[in-house]
């Protein structure tokens, strides 16, 4: 954050008319943004309570990010798509004593904390001299009620930063384009600092990826064609909505782009082929909140597909028994509660190096399942691959110890009645040619059907929408799911 603050006073000093962020109300200069963070930095620095964060993605979430920190404060982001049982329990577990709040979200915010707004007063650009170092905090989802605090200190955050600037050849002419919630580290990372950092522009769009959930896919795609950015982040859900609607219009990416970075789970092969042949610079990477968000990229024009490319500079990564193990300057300093962390950080994540020293994801260690035939599958390999297909908006694999996998289908909007309508034998073919290549051991023999919303009540994903995978496992096991699982000899050739 030192490196962070110390752009933003340099871009106030010699450039402060130009723009620096945009969002959905207005714009706000270097030198505006400058004063505005030294008055807010002035403000929290009157107390030492760890701060948390509840707003919308804009401008006043971006004064909020960087005065609390430079305030010398704990900073903690309170993701508002947690239940109120996890926001409850990172308020205690991280001792925060005051709650930031946007104003349609202070309400919520104050079932928690005591609450105020984003502070609106400004100083002179020379108080930021005055910025500490503070603690940031995240908090990983994960699958359960009861998320992890990872600290970050300034060190990390700067590292990384830097890193990511290097390694995408950041510049001041680069436009930026924020649809992430800024809770994700890696959004604000890449929307926040690394903009600062060289001098660039961030345009927020707060309401894009919202819509696109809806089901409003030319929400992305008209975002990118007014903004025209040079440089974005996506989940592959977002990237998978945007080559829908660029598809269903005729039309391509902007020019304009020259990086749209793509992490958080795998990219179907069939959506980063599509995204290539409509112009989206697609570079994959790959990164955990213990490591400070990034780990490994693919480089602009030297991307190589089915990898996450080569590792940020100054990061030593191995492979320990199959495992990621990770080793640097944006190594967390431990979690919440727990002692510092001493030496390199297992991942959890299985992987490989090819020739090319590109890193490879395999998958989530604990989320193997072994088959009664005693063979090892891993379910993201199948899930990215059925997710792919544009008809299918979510595929869970399970089936541990079962002779072959089953997967939970949740359609998307281009499936129809088909999963519905169609005979078992048919949708398992379907299923199957989805999947054409994969090895026979892997491809699911049974299936169930089912909402997103139904998971969700079923206690299968978190309130986040993350996979519950031991509970997917034991409902399988239950007269409910028994009872709706469809399985057929597979005929010949049918696809969806």
């Amino acid at each position: 954050m030192a490196e962070v603050i110390a752009a933003l006073k340099k871009g106030a000093n010699d450039w402060p008319d130009r723009i620096a962020f945009r969002d959905d109300e207005g714009e706000l200069s270097y030198a505006g943004l400058a004063r505005r963070v030294a008055g807010a930095m002035e403000i929290l620095a009157r107390d030492n309570a760890p701060v948390g964060l509840m707003a919308e993605n804009g401008i006043d979430w971006v004064v909020a990010d960087l005065a609390a920190t430079a305030s010398g404060r704990r900073f903690v982001p309170l993701p508002p798509f947690f239940s109120d049982d996890q926001l409850s329990h990172v308020v205690r577990d991280a001792g925060i004593g005051l709650i930031l709040a946007s104003p349609s979200m202070k309400d919520r915010a104050a079932r928690f904390g005591y609450v105020q707004p984003v502070p609106k007063a400004e100083s002179g650009v020379q108080s930021l001299d005055a910025a500490v170092s503070g603690e940031r905090v995240i908090y990983t989802s994960g699958s359960t009620g009861q998320p992890k605090g990872v600290r970050l200190g300034e060190a990390q955050l700067d590292h990384v930063s830097r890193g990511l600037a290097k390694a995408i050849s950041a510049t001041e002419s680069d436009s930026y384009l924020s649809v992430l919630p800024f809770p994700l580290l890696l959004e604000e990372l890449c929307g926040i600092h690394v903009p600062l950092m060289v001098g660039g522009v961030s345009t927020i769009r707060k309401d894009v990826a919202a819509q696109c959930a809806g089901g409003n896919l030319d929400a992305i795609r008209l975002a990118f064609e007014e903004v025209r950015p040079s440089v974005t982040v996506l989940v592959p859900e977002l990237l998978r909505a945007w080559v829908g609607s660029l598809i269903l219009s005729g039309e391509r990416a902007p020019a304009s782009l020259r990086v749209v970075a793509a992490g958080g789970a795998p990219v179907p092969p069939q959506v980063l082929n599509a995204a290539t042949d409509l112009g989206i610079p697609c570079l994959e990477g790959y990164g955990l909140s213990e490591c400070g968000s990034v780990v490994a990229v693919n480089r602009p024009g030297a991307a190589t597909p089915g990898t996450v490319g080569k590792p940020l500079d100054g990061l030593t990564v191995t492979i320990s028994g199959g495992e990621i193990v990770v080793e640097g300057p944006s190594v967390m300093t431990g979690y919440v509660g727990q002692p510092d962390l001493d030496g390199p950080w297992r991942t959890g994540d299985l992987g490989y190096f090819d020739d090319a020293g590109n890193l490879v994801i395999e998958g989530r260690k604990d989320a193997m399942i072994v088959t009664g035939f005693g063979r090892n599958v891993q379910p993201e390999w199948i899930e990215a691959q059925l997710q792919g297909d544009p008809r299918i908006l979510r595929a869970t694999l399970a089936g541990h110890g079962r002779s072959y996998p089953t997967v939970l289908v949740v359609p998307g909007a281009f499936a129809g009645d088909f999963f519905t309508t169609a005979r078992p034998g048919e949708v398992l073919t379907a299923l199957h040619n989805i999947c054409d290549g994969l090895p026979d051991y892997a491809l699911p023999r049974s299936y169930v059907a089912m909402t997103g919303d139904e998971m969700q009540s079923l206690g299968l994903t978190s309130p986040n929408g993350r996979v519950r995978r031991k509970a997917v496992e034991a409902w399988l096991r239950t007269a409910d799911a028994q009872s709706r699982s469809k399985t057929a000899p597979v005929p010949e050739e049918v696809s969806l």
